[in-house]
């Protein structure tokens, strides 16, 4: 399938969640409704155009064009509340955060969130002030997201409700099942989700049923630390 008709489905999706018709879209962005359809239905964006659209929706101008990236502006305040960054973040509390331990990431069958929020046996470490809200630390246990993430930097994690939505090409850590932690960019595919990789040549892409997920972790901070 094109390229501009997997946008244009993406965004009848998103359109279709918050309830909003093709009428009102039309309305909002000052055009007639067979500009909407047309676009929805699979013509491209031009630059003046997806700007347009990103003004009034907080879709990201790039993303309506290639389809690349996240699908939303963190920046924009006309996007989705649950995909703006916060601009005032507040710690979850005062108190020290568990750092899950590297060895714990290729544990199968654990609930790693339970088990080091209930753990009297790991490392903690103070939450970092200008970090949005987190939870957990991890330490990066591999070169999957090298050399954006590299081995042994410190990841704040912030756990993720299980009805959040997962914004597409944003870097998550996800507690499996089948196979422990990973550490990588998501698409969500509705039953499934695709992993992507940084270093393709020697992590490549691969999906996992949704059954399969016991939790996902935004990550919201990293600290470079010096092995």
């Amino acid at each position: 399938m094109p390229q501009a008709k997997l946008i244009g489905n993406k965004i009848k999706e998103y359109f279709s969640e918050i309830g909003m018709s093709q009428a009102e879209v039309a309305a909002v962005l000052d055009v007639q409704q067979a500009a909407v359809s047309n676009q929805l239905n699979g013509r491209r964006f031009g630059k003046n155009n997806a700007a347009k659209w990103s003004k009034a929706f907080g879709f990201r101008a790039n993303w309506l064009i290639t389809g690349e990236g996240p699908m939303f502006d963190a920046d924009n305040p006309n996007s989705p509340k649950e995909y703006q960054i916060e601009e005032h973040p507040e710690l979850n509390h005062d108190d020290d955060i568990p750092v899950i331990p590297a060895r714990l990431f290729r544990a199968p069958d654990i609930n790693i969130y339970e088990y080091v929020m209930n753990s009297q046996n790991v490392e903690k470490l103070p939450p970092v002030p200008h970090f949005q809200k987190h939870e957990l630390f991890a330490t990066c246990p591999g070169d999957a997201m090298a050399p954006r993430l590299c081995r042994g930097y410190l990841l704040a994690l912030r756990k993720m409700a299980d009805d959040a939505t997962i914004i597409n090409g944003e870097i998550y850590v996800v507690d499996t099942k089948s196979s422990g932690m990973f550490l990588r960019r998501l698409v969500d595919n509705g039953t499934s989700l695709t992993f992507i990789a940084e270093n393709q040549q020697e992590f490549p892409d691969f999906d996992l049923d949704y059954s399969d997920v016991i939790n996902i972790f935004r990550v919201v901070g990293v600290l470079i630390t010096n092995l």
